[in-house]
């Protein structure tokens, strides 16, 4: 998809969670309110978009669905990974360092899809958090 958004900046990273605004993440994000209608309605949300300029003011933009959960409001950190092997052994870490903590709502996401798995949290905006699951 393309947009006429405008010259200015190079990149706009975003994510469109239903029933919310768009939340930038990272980029330009004087040219959001023009890259997010062009995404509209070819995705079901959530997605994770990337708008890039291409010349003078035109923007291409694609976007990829995403899976967003959310967690308590005091979850420490910014990225959270939950391995869970075959033998139920679960080592949690928060922005890289072993936690002795347990965050139950990440297992709860998982849910019967896999009994060992590798999951791997980002906050979005304060209690929300993609996620990314892989089996093991």
């Amino acid at each position: 998809m393309t947009a006429e958004c405008g010259p200015n900046g190079e990149t706009c990273v975003f994510v469109v969670i239903e029933g919310r605004e768009p939340i930038h993440l990272s980029g330009d994000d004087g040219v959001l309110g023009c890259l997010a209608p062009a995404v509209s309605g070819a995705l079901d949300p959530p997605y994770r978009a990337v708008g890039i300029r291409h010349e003078k003011s035109t923007w291409a933009v694609g976007a990829v669905g995403i899976e967003v959960i959310e967690l308590p409001a005091d979850t420490e950190g910014e990225e959270l990974t939950l391995t869970v092997t075959q033998e139920g052994e679960r080592a949690l870490e928060i922005d890289g360092r072993p936690s002795a903590e347990t965050i139950p709502a990440l297992e709860q996401a998982v849910g019967d899809r896999y009994d060992a798995y590798f999951l791997q949290a980002t906050r979005l905006e304060k209690e929300l958090w993609e996620i990314g699951i892989d089996p093991l």
